[in-house]
């Protein structure tokens, strides 16, 4: 992973300011030397608590990335391996579900930074769309690129967004499905840290339909309901089948706002289920888990 190089002759002032900045910003200057070289990408810009000067020790990283239309759907596919060759990402990136659409699509990834887990919000725009998207949500520029000032024409600019549309209607599949699991789960975490009860109730219930989305993607994965329609019809056909859905009852009517003890169980218990109905996905993944869990157990011994 690339290494931000300290500022030499500051002041006394400037070391100061320097000494108390955010940690996440010297991981921002090194995903902006990296990103800035792919031939790609035409814009980088911050938001979040990074541009807002809000940032705490606990805050992620917010990058939004122009892309040339016509490179969107290449660099997507391979955003994990350059991601995970440069910047060590513990997980495959997650589709993230919950950031709204500005016209691309957003992927989150957990980094290893300083003996803790980073969050890392990584969202592709078309550069035919950051022009929008700034007008929109007020980003700030950090860098722009040859071609920012190209538009695509319109037909690369369509076909770019039905590739976009495709991989948004593309169901997930287990192994998605648990790194979602991991995510979800560290996002509940820092919630819980600071104490944003709110927040850490609409999280427990994403990993709870992630716990049924595992179940149902397992079991029947050519069903053609979604949400919780349907499920003990279709799944409580079989042994295996009921006695995951008292699995997720147990889930459900467990407290709604919850614990970290209860987020830690949540998880465990989709790996759990997984590993049972799912041992390919598990399977796949066991070095991630591994991972993950050894991160968790490290930062619960700094608390």
């Amino acid at each position: 992973m690339p290494t931000a190089v300290p500022p030499t002759e500051l002041t006394p002032l400037e070391e100061l300011a320097h000494a108390h900045r955010p940690a996440q910003l010297a991981v921002l200057g090194d995903l902006v030397q990296a990103l800035s070289a792919t031939t790609a990408v035409t814009h980088l810009l911050v938001r979040g608590s990074l541009a807002t000067g809000t940032a705490d020790r606990l805050s992620d990283v917010d990058l939004v990335v122009g892309v040339r239309d016509d490179r969107l759907p290449v660099l997507m596919d391979s955003l994990d391996v350059l991601m995970f060759t440069v910047f060590g990402t513990l997980l495959p990136g997650w589709r993230d579900t919950i950031v709204g659409d500005l016209g691309g699509v957003g992927f989150v990834y957990l980094l290893p930074h300083d003996g803790h887990l980073l969050q890392l919000d990584l969202y592709l725009c078309p550069t035919s769309a950051v022009g929008a998207l700034r007008r929109r949500i007020g980003p700030r520029l950090l860098w722009q690129g040859p071609g920012a000032d190209e538009p695509a024409d319109d037909g690369t600019q369509q076909r770019t967004a039905q590739e976009l549309a495709r991989a948004a209607e593309a169901p997930a599949d287990c192994g998605q499905l648990l790194v979602q699991a991991m995510v979800l789960h560290a996002m509940l975490r820092k919630r819980l840290a600071r104490g944003q009860q709110y927040i850490a109730y609409g999280l427990l219930h994403d990993l709870n339909a992630t716990c049924r989305d595992v179940i149902r993607t397992a079991l029947v994965p050519h069903s053609r309901h979604h949400g919780w329609y349907h499920l003990p019809d279709e799944v409580g056909r079989t042994v295996t089948g009921r006695e995951c859905l008292t699995e997720l009852t147990e889930a459900l009517t467990s407290p709604p706002v919850p614990t970290v003890a209860q987020a830690d169980d949540a998880l465990e218990r989709i790996v759990r289920l997984a590993q049972r109905i799912a041992p390919h996905a598990t399977d796949a993944l066991t070095n991630e888990i591994t991972a993950y869990r050894a991160y968790q157990q490290h930062e619960e011994g700094l608390a």
